[in-house]
């Protein structure tokens, strides 16, 4: 009899040890696929944002493919499009003006249009890393109906 409890015990301690060998696997595998459907999702994201018909610069009523600066200014994403950004993951999104002529500093209604940074929606989370994501877009300037380039830039914080 106590020879069958020892062989038992020895069985459920192997036993455990084996399952939490798995279940640490398992769970390292389900990180590592949330990180890359994070990935892909603000990918997605990328193209959606440029789409958006808050942002999206029209003259005489027709689409262009371009962003409105001026709406960019006025928009609060974050009051809007809250759950469409914290689906998956914690993200900055951001557009930078790069050419042609780059001045430092983040866009309001008085630094406007002698700035290059329209942050779009920011996270307040804690992060120790990122990965940035970026496309070229059109930024349309609707005061002096000038063109300039930029990119939109999403942080995947993690």
């Amino acid at each position: 009899m106590m020879e069958t409890m020892m062989v038992a015990l020895v069985f459920i301690i192997v036993l455990m040890v084996g399952l939490g060998f798995f279940f640490k696997f398992q769970l390292s595998s389900i990180e590592e696929k949330a990180d890359t459907s994070c990935l892909l999702s603000n990918t997605v994201m990328l193209s959606s944002i440029t789409s958006m018909p808050e942002i999206q610069c029209s003259v005489n009523a027709n689409r262009e493919d371009c962003i409105d600066t001026s709406k960019l200014l006025v928009f609060d994403a974050s009051r809007i499009y809250q759950e469409f950004f914290n689906a998956n993951c914690d993200q900055k999104v951001y557009f930078v003006e790069l050419y042609p002529s780059v001045t430092n500093g983040t866009c309001t209604q008085s630094t406007y249009p002698d700035c290059s940074y329209y942050y779009f929606f920011e996270n307040e989370f804690d992060y120790t890393s990122k990965v940035i994501i970026s496309t070229p877009v059109s930024l349309y300037y609707p005061l002096d109906e000038s063109y300039k380039f930029g990119k939109l830039v999403i942080e995947v914080l993690q």
